[in-house]
């Protein structure tokens, strides 16, 4: 039988230690990474019921309260149109989007048209972008001078749960068309996307672009991008009830939630493999929930709009 004296059990403890603990790093280096992250969407709201905002606002609390990482952006077109647009001009939505407490929203073509003039018409959209307490964004439509228009960014991260999620918002070019812009440059949106998304990439993990550019501008993004990491196109402007994302394989799922007459509030659940250092989309799953007049109104967003159209009662009755 072999004796063993105090040190050299003392050494072979620590080895076996240091094996023990090569071993579990090893294991653990082995074991797949995994995020999801669950986008919430919504688009084209002008001209909407405004109660509608508090039946959304009643799914939204739902699936905040079962899912663990949640965005909830607007791709555009909050107002112009519609019995309200000329008495609040956007102002009762920003409020109900503002109480929802929404991470972002990108400027559609008809944030643009809040009246003939065009200083009336900057007037009626820099105010809307005040009152927002989240980013508003927007890369491919700039002032006279080249600058991103007063208090809008071109893209925002988001840190959620330890990953950063780069949003980078473009429109549409009809802008360019308007008389309201000729005091701005328009920018096509997939050459704006495609110089912003480096800038973007290297301050985030996961990419998105909030698009307000249309289907066909959004399948160009899809086409010019799908090789450079971009995990989801979010899409409006065209009103397109896109129950289930468009998706070819290899490409950029692109998705759109209907929009004024066609009433619902989108969904993605993303689920991504930390591969090589990167955060790759593996999986993702949408769908829309119909806004019907069954679903309750959440009372904070009630309130609000209440009190928004108390106030027109108030001055008809004057």
């Amino acid at each position: 039988m072999r004796y063993f004296n105090m040190k050299q059990i003392i050494l072979l403890v620590g080895t076996i230690i240091l094996m023990s603990l090569s071993t579990q790093v090893s294991f653990a280096k082995e074991q797949p990474q995994f995020y999801h992250l669950t986008i919430i969407h919504t688009n084209d709201f002008h001209d909407y019921d405004p109660y509608a905002l508090a039946r959304k606002a009643t799914l939204i609390k739902q699936i905040r309260a079962e899912a663990d990482n949640v965005l909830l952006v607007d791709a555009g077109d909050l107002y112009t149109r519609g019995p309200y647009h000329k008495i609040f001009y956007g102002e009762m939505e920003m409020a109900a989007y503002n109480a929802m407490h929404y991470d972002a929203w990108e400027l559609g073509n008809n944030e643009f048209k809040g009246d003939p003039d065009p200083v009336i018409a900057d007037q009626k959209l820099y105010n809307l972008v005040k009152q927002a307490q989240f980013p508003t964004l927007c890369s491919s439509i700039k002032t006279a001078d080249d600058q991103y228009l007063p208090g809008v960014k071109p893209y925002t991260i988001k840190h959620i749960q330890g990953l950063n999620i780069g949003i980078l918002g473009v429109s549409s070019i009809k802008v360019k068309n308007y008389p309201q812009a000729v005091n701005k440059v328009v920018e096509n949106p997939v050459e704006a996307a495609q110089k912003l998304l480096p800038e973007v990439q290297a301050q985030s993990d996961i990419q998105i672009i909030l698009s307000h550019a249309g289907l066909s501008a959004d399948v160009q993004m899809d086409m010019k991008l799908a090789d450079r990491g971009v995990a989801l196109i979010i899409g409006a402007d065209d009103h397109y009830v896109i129950s289930q994302p468009i998706y070819r394989t290899g490409g950029i799922p692109i998705v759109q939630a209907g929009g004024e007459d066609n009433i619902y509030l989108g969904r993605v659940d993303l689920t991504f493999e930390k591969k090589e250092g990167k955060w790759v989309l593996i999986e993702h799953k949408g769908r829309l929930y119909p806004i019907t007049k069954d679903i309750s109104l959440e009372p904070n967003i009630k309130a609000i709009i209440d009190r928004y159209l108390s106030s027109t009662k108030k001055q008809a009755a004057a």
